[in-house]
C-alpha cells in the first residue's frame, strides 16, 4: 500500500481557473510507474435546459445544445468553461430512454442510468449501467463503487436522490456529507465498525438459515417473493464480507486541512466543489474505479435554493418552467456546467504515466429531461476515456429512433464484461469510439 504525503494547499491555474488539487504534487511520481486503470463517473443535474428556438436571438446566450454536427459546431455561451477541452469532450443530443418518453419526467434520477421501463410500475426496476461496470472495475478497490449525490440517500420511488440500483433494481443510498465522505475513504477504522461488521454478519447468517428453513414450508407463490427477500440479503451478506476484506488493508495517508469538509448544500458553489473535489480524490488514490454523483434532485429540498449561489432568488423547479425569458435559467445551468467542467480539468490535470486521469476516466453527464417535463432528447456530454477507446471533439445528433441504452452497451462492452444487450439497447454507437 502506498503511502501518501501532501501539501496542505496546492493550487493549479489552468485555462485561466483556479483549481484547488491539495493532493496532486504528492501524488505525481507515485502515479507515474503504475499502468492505468479504467475508471467510469456518471453525472446528473435535475429539470432539464433552456431551448430557445434555433432562430431565436439569445440562442447562442442561453441555449444549451450546440448548433451544427460533427467537429464544426458551435458551442452556446453556458459552455464557455469546458470547451479549453474541445478535443476531449462529445456532445451527444437526440438520444433518450423510448420506454419513459411519456413519463411525467421528474423520474429522471430513477431510469436515468438504467433505462428500465418504470413508467407503470416500479417492479421492472433494474442494474444500473454504472453497477454492471462496477461488477468488473470494482473488484481491486476498497468500495466496487463511489455514490454520490447532494441530497443522499434513496428518497423514494420516482423522486429519486440516487443514481446507482444494484442487480436486483433496489436503490443504493447516496452520500452527501463530506466529512463522512472522507472519513469512509481515509479514515481510521473504529472498533466499533469492526463490532458491527461481525454483529452484522452473525444476524445475516442466522437470518438465512431461518429463511431456508421456512422456504421449504411455503407455496411456490410465496416462495417467489421470498427468493427476492434472500437475494437481498445476500447483496448485504456479499458487501459485509466485502467490508470485512477491507478493513485491515491501509487507507491511503491524506490530510483533510485541504478540504472545507464541514459544509452542506446551504453554501452550493463551495458544497459541489468539495464533492466534486473528493470524487476526484477517490479515483487517484484508487479507493474506487466507478462512481456516480447526482448533483440536484428533482424534488423539493436543499438542491432547489442551489440558485442562489449565483445571487438568483427562485429555486431551481421554478427557474425550470420559465418558457420565454431563459435568461435566468441559463446562468443556472451555466453555473452547473462550470462545476463539472472543473471536475473534468482536474482529472486532465493529474499525470498518470504518460497521460492523464482524464485519459483513464470515462465521464458521463446530463440529465433526462429537455426541456422541463419533456423526457426527450437528453443533454449529454461525454468526456475523457482517449486510453479506453474513446475519441472526441463533436457534436452528434441522433434521431428519437435511437435508445441511450445504446451508448450504455457501448460502455459496458469497453469497460466491464461485454454483453449483447442492455436494457433496451439495439446497438453499440461506434461513432464515439476510435
Amino acid at each position: 500500500m502506498k503511502s501518501w504525503h501532501l501539501n496542505r494547499r496546492t493550487a493549479l491555474k489552468s485555462t485561466g481557473v483556479c483549481l484547488s488539487l491539495p493532493w496532486l504534487e504528492a501524488m505525481a511520481e507515485a502515479t507515474s510507474h503504475e499502468a492505468p486503470k479504467k475508471r467510469f463517473v456518471a453525472g446528473y443535474f435535475a429539470y432539464g435546459v433552456p431551448m430557445p428556438a434555433d432562430d431565436a436571438a439569445d440562442r447562442m446566450e442561453n441555449g444549451w445544445f450546440p448548433v451544427g454536427e460533427g467537429k464544426d459546431y458551435q458551442a452556446p455561451k453556458m459552455h464557455q468553461q469546458i470547451m479549453p477541452m474541445r478535443d476531449k469532450i462529445t456532445f451527444l443530443s437526440g438520444l433518450s430512454h423510448p420506454s419513459m418518453r411519456s413519463t411525467s419526467a421528474h423520474k429522471g434520477a430513477d431510469y436515468f442510468l438504467t433505462g428500465a421501463d418504470i413508467l407503470k410500475t416500479y417492479d421492472k426496476q433494474s442494474i444500473s449501467i454504472d453497477q454492471y461496470i462496477a461488477n468488473s472495475l470494482g473488484k481491486d478497490t476498497r468500495f466496487q463503487s463511489l455514490v454520490m449525490s447532494s441530497m443522499g440517500g434513496v428518497n423514494r420511488p420516482y423522486r429519486s436522490s440516487t443514481l446507482s440500483f444494484d442487480r436486483s433494481g433496489r436503490p443504493i443510498p447516496a452520500l452527501n456529507r463530506p466529512a463522512e465522505i472522507f472519513r469512509r475513504m481515509f479514515g481510521t477504522v473504529t472498533e466499533g465498525e469492526r463490532n458491527a461488521l461481525a454483529s452484522r454478519g452473525s444476524i445475516l447468517d442466522e437470518v438465512l438459515s431461518e429463511a431456508k428453513d421456512l422456504n421449504r414450508r411455503l407455496g411456490r407463490q410465496d416462495q417467489q417473493k421470498m427468493d427476492e427477500y434472500l437475494t437481498s440479503v445476500r447483496e448485504v451478506e456479499r458487501m459485509t464480507e466485502r467490508a470485512k476484506q477491507w478493513q485491515d488493508t491501509p487507507k491511503p495517508k491524506i490530510d483533510a486541512d485541504g478540504f472545507e469538509l464541514n459544509i452542506g448544500p446551504d453554501t452550493p458553489r463551495e458544497y459541489l466543489s468539495t464533492m466534486y473535489d473528493l470524487l476526484v480524490l477517490a479515483l487517484q488514490t484508487d479507493t474506487t474505479r466507478v462512481a456516480t454523483f447526482q448533483t440536484a434532485a428533482e424534488e423539493a429540498g436543499p438542491t432547489e435554493a442551489f440558485p442562489r449561489a449565483i445571487g438568483l432568488s427562485a429555486g431551481s423547479h421554478k427557474l425550470s418552467h420559465e418558457k420565454k425569458n431563459y435568461g435566468d435559467v441559463a446562468k443556472y445551468i451555466g453555473f452547473l456546467n462550470e462545476l463539472h467542467a472543473n471536475f473534468v480539468k482536474k482529472l486532465d490535470s493529474i499525470q498518470e504515466g504518460d497521460s492523464t486521469l482524464l485519459d483513464n476516466t470515462l465521464c458521463f453527464y446530463g440529465c433526462a429531461t429537455s426541456k422541463t417535463h419533456k423526457a426527450i432528447n437528453y443533454p449529454i456530454i461525454l468526456s475523457g476515456g482517449k486510453n479506453l477507446g474513446f475519441q472526441h471533439g463533436s457534436h452528434l445528433n441522433y434521431s428519437d429512433e435511437v435508445p441511450l441504452s445504446n451508448i450504455f452497451l457501448t460502455f459496458a462492452n469497453q469497460l466491464g464484461e461485454p454483453i449483447e444487450r442492455f436494457a433496451d439497447s439495439t446497438a453499440d454507437i461506434p461513432d464515439v469510439l476510435v
